[in-house]
């Protein structure tokens, strides 16, 4: 078998569900025939589309589904943005296996926002809504409980565009590499965010960082 047919060929829900597992990702088989029919999607839109640069289904099962529900455990409150969300990611699996939160995806490339809109309407999403704009051109910006970010924009900037999106008490988890998670970490106190957290593990390849903006009224923050 070729490697272009090997890339093709379905990976399954078995197969998804025995590496989330592997992962310490243990869902309902409702749910994983949900990640597997959106990393299908994912898989046949990336033919035309281009969506993502990973062709492997099992490298996209490992980097775009096991890294995203990683952050499931560290999600705040009922109201969520992923921004930038690109093909989903981390949104549209975080929203698979949370049902219960309300997941907004913001996404300014059009050909993103029609795999997203269709995606969404497939998988019977009624907890997630795409917006197709720029973060900083979000209609009626509402507070977000939890705001989510994967290679989006440099450390200062990403700060800067997310912060607003917070509600005090907020959280702003960041997927990214580990020298950039350092930086964020470090710009985070003089932007009005301060480290809360971060982890590394066998699971992932990326850093995940979280930072929060602190309540209004603690001493020595700009909330």
């Amino acid at each position: 078998m070729t490697k272009a047919s090997t890339s093709r060929a379905a990976i399954g829900k078995d197969k998804v569900a025995a590496r989330l597992h592997a992962a310490g990702l243990k869902l309902p088989p409702a749910q994983t025939a949900a990640l597997t029919a959106y990393l299908e999607l994912l898989a046949q839109w990336n033919r035309v589309f281009n969506l993502t640069g990973i062709r492997s289904r099992e490298e996209l099962v490992e980097r775009h589904l096991v890294e995203s529900l990683t952050l499931a455990p560290l999600l705040r409150g009922g109201r969520v943005a992923d921004i930038g969300t690109g093909a989903g990611l981390p949104g549209i699996p975080l929203a698979v296996a949370a049902p219960d939160r309300e997941f907004t995806l913001i996404e300014s490339r059009a050909k993103r926002v029609r795999f997203l809109r269709h995606a969404v309407a497939m998988l019977g999403l009624d907890n997630a809504l795409v917006e197709h704009c720029r973060v900083e051109d979000l209609p009626s910006p509402r507070p977000f409980d939890t705001v989510l970010a994967r290679a989006v924009a440099p450390p200062e900037k990403l700060i800067r565009i997310a912060r607003p999106l917070l509600v005090r008490g907020g959280v702003l988890l960041v997927l990214t590499a580990a020298h950039l998670g350092e930086e964020l970490r470090s710009l985070a106190p003089t932007l009005g965010l301060r480290p809360v957290g971060s982890e590394t593990g066998r699971r992932i390849r990326s850093v995940i960082v979280a930072l929060e903006r602190p309540a209004h009224g603690e001493a020595g923050w700009r909330v």
